[in-house]
């Protein structure tokens, strides 16, 4: 190596080792769920929906997107003793507004709101997080922060392996009666709100024992090592106080209040959410989770959600349906759902087309493996970007694109899963994850039923000609069959950037 080299190399080594992440302490609380109160409102809810206490939970499954707000919203104006809400994005925009502002009026009743954010994407409301988190009856905790006084690049060479690691989980729980969880996000594209592009998601609302389990889970976060609170990442308020904050979200849902979308909101809880118009179906459900100790990378950190899930697929009898916004399987996952086939098990997967995908590298690395899994057997079906304008269902569905952000499964129209966990390297071994299993045949049938009937006209079916040529088929508007002999969605430039992104060595990352 010649001197000059040496030199620069040096120099490089000492002044990363000199960014290096240091050990950073501060003081937190160890907070818990309290136990759930009949006599709240929300107990007594629960009890009119027909608690039988017998072990089993209520459960209603929740795919339109103006109800998933609104009964987030609900939750937090019925409330009486404690929100704790657990979210990987919570977006800077109407409904992230409507959301902070409802957390924001139960403080002020003196409700004990916990909020767990990751920090992938808080930085550019820090003063909002400031002043909320300043509320006597507020805390914010940021999951595996990014240090504000540390340049993304600069943590990117030096701390990689600690902020690749991201809190995906999503639920919201209200007096440790009612919980919400599933795959959406608090944002406007999760809910309906966006004009030009939305997603089609799914929670699931719950009441009954397998709400304190979705309770024990969060504290587990909440209290663990990588949930910092606020104030140490983003500092105390400064220009921007509380009443700041008040006022600048008060101002806000006034706005969203007269706009089309919040009187579609208005309409949505009246036709839903009025006495007599909820009903729960009350089974066997249970949740899974990641522990957060998987945020560390350790492999004794606890079963993983992948291997908790493992047995259900490995007693699967019949079929198996998959729908997965992000769908990855790499050589394993080929040959993992070709063995199910192989053995007699039917295999559906629902995922995203290259249109409605919306992170490219995702689509290249699944639809390299295409022709791998049509020819072990699985069936496969990509969702049409114009699905929402098929469908022609809520207030911005009739001109929006579409994009699916479900994460659900079944088994043997028996066990139905929905929460946040997408079939790709990431899900399983990178990020954290959550969801809930229910043990219902009625259910499980009637949502694959749903599900099947909306394929022809909603999917694009992918399937492998004899000299293995792939091929598309839908339904048009008028019912008539389309075929398709190359993909039919994207831009020439975007399959030419899906054509590059494949031949990337990405894939454990995706």
């Amino acid at each position: 190596m010649k001197p000059s080299a040496f030199v620069v190399g040096v120099c490089c080594t000492l002044l990363l080792a000199a960014c290096a992440p240091r050990t950073r302490t501060y003081e937190k609380t160890v907070s818990v769920s309290l136990p759930a109160n009949s006599h709240t409102a929300l107990g007594q809810a629960a009890n009119r929906l027909g608690d039988p206490k017998d072990g089993r939970s209520g459960v209603r499954l929740i795919s339109d997107g103006e109800q998933a707000l609104v009964s987030r919203l609900l939750l937090a104006a019925a409330a009486e003793q404690t929100i704790d809400a657990q979210y990987y994005l919570l977006h800077n925009d109407p409904t992230g507004h409507l959301f902070a502002a409802s957390l924001l009026r139960a403080a002020d009743r003196g409700v004990r709101v916990r909020l767990l954010l990751d920090d992938m994407d808080t930085s550019s409301y820090d003063a909002m997080t400031a002043a909320l988190d300043y509320h006597e009856n507020i805390e914010i905790r940021l999951f595996n922060p990014f240090w504000r006084d540390q340049s993304l690049v600069i943590a990117g060479l030096t701390d990689f392996k600690r902020i690749n690691r991201r809190m995906h989980n999503k639920s919201m729980t209200a007096d440790n009666v009612f919980t919400i969880v599933g795959g959406r996000n608090i944002g406007a594209e999760y809910f309906l709100a966006r004009k030009e592009m939305n997603y089609a998601d799914l929670d699931v609302l719950a009441a009954g024992p397998v709400v304190n389990e979705v309770s024990q889970s969060f504290d587990s976060y909440w209290n663990s090592e990588f949930a910092v609170p606020a104030r140490v990442v983003v500092g105390e308020p400064e220009t921007f106080s509380l009443s700041d904050a008040r006022d600048r979200l008060n101002d806000l849902v006034e706005e969203a209040k007269k706009t089309q979308y919040g009187t579609a909101l208005k309409k949505t809880a009246q036709e839903n959410f009025t006495d007599g118009a909820l009903s729960l179906d009350w089974v066997p459900a249970k949740l899974y989770a990641d522990p957060p100790s998987k945020a560390a990378g350790l492999e004794n950190s606890g079963p993983i959600l992948a291997s908790q899930l493992l047995p259900y697929f490995e007693n699967a009898d019949s079929e198996v349906n998959i729908v997965s916004a992000y769908f990855v399987p790499r050589n394993k996952g080929v040959k993992w759902l070709t063995e199910l086939e192989s053995r007699g098990v039917d295999v559906k997967v629902v995922t995203n087309s290259l249109a409605s995908n919306d992170v490219a590298p995702v689509y290249a690395h699944y639809a390299k493996k295409r022709r791998a899994l049509l020819r072990g057997g699985v069936e496969l079906y990509e969702l049409r970007p114009d699905a929402y304008q098929v469908q022609r269902r809520g207030i911005n569905w009739a001109q929006s694109q579409s994009g699916l952000h479900s994460k659900a499964f079944a088994v043997d129209d028996r066990y139905l899963f929905v929460g946040s966990f997408n079939w790709d390297p990431r899900s399983v071994n990178i990020n954290t994850e959550m969801g809930i299993l229910i043990d219902s045949p009625a259910l499980t049938v009637n949502t694959m039923g749903a599900l099947d009937e909306a394929l022809p006209a909603y999917t694009y079916h992918v399937t492998l000609e004899d000299e293995g040529q792939l091929k598309w088929t839908t339904l048009s508007e008028d019912g008539k069959i389309l075929e398709y002999d190359a993909e039919p969605t994207g831009t020439t430039w975007d399959h030419i950037v899906a054509g590059f992104l494949s031949i990337l060595p990405i894939g454990s990352q995706l």
